[in-house]
């Protein structure tokens, strides 16, 4: 059988790191800029690609920030559901060690 443990405190800090990037990324993409210094540059051809890269990279950035929120929010879901199954198995289990002779609870 394998074994699996989790820290809820580091998977809510996890969430909290992928929150705090997603939120600092977002509103920060470069369509603006690029098509300033597209116009600054009059009569070149390629100058009017800056604005549609600019364009496309702020949607990339979004899309990346509302994945990031999302991954965020299922990791906070997931030390939710690990905090609550550790309750309720110590809520089952924890009065056996008085029991037994042992310590309940952790």
């Amino acid at each position: 059988m394998s074994e699996m443990q989790v820290s809820p405190a580091d998977m809510r800090s996890a969430a909290a790191a992928a929150r705090s990037a997603a939120e600092g990324a977002r509103g920060r993409g470069s369509s603006g800029h690029l098509a300033t210094a597209a116009s600054a540059i009059p009569g070149a051809q390629s100058a009017g690609f800056l604005a549609e890269l600019g364009d496309g990279w702020d949607s990339d950035v979004e899309a990346w920030t509302d994945r990031v929120l999302a991954f965020a929010g299922d990791v906070e879901q997931a030390s939710a559901v690990a905090e609550s199954t550790d309750a309720a198995v110590d809520g089952l289990f924890g009065g056996l060690g008085g029991l037994l002779g042992g310590t309940a609870g952790p």
